[in-house]
């Protein structure tokens, strides 16, 4: 789970100017593209929360889009909040 959490960081952080980024040029090189940045959500408990975490990524034939979506408790929150839980997990 924390090798996931971990991956998901790492890919927004990587990706935090992907707008600007060239993508491949051919179609299936971008759909490559886009499934090996792409995580899938992922769903853990923590100091009695729920967290859930995915990060898309998308290509058109001009731009690289990238979003992440975090909830905690099924509201929206930051990828702050989600490493500050990795953090927790990790101390324990």
């Amino acid at each position: 789970m924390i090798n996931q959490i971990e991956a998901i960081i790492a890919e927004a952080e990587a990706m935090k100017s992907a707008f600007y980024f060239r993508p491949p040029m051919t179609a299936s090189s971008r759909r490559s593209y886009e499934k090996r940045h792409t995580h899938p959500e992922i769903t853990w408990e923590e100091g009695g929360h729920t967290y859930t975490a995915e990060y898309t990524v998308s290509c058109s034939c001009k731009n690289v889009y990238a979003s992440g979506t975090y909830t905690k408790d099924g509201k929206k929150t930051t990828l702050t909040a989600i490493k500050n839980s990795l953090k927790r997990m990790k101390e324990e």
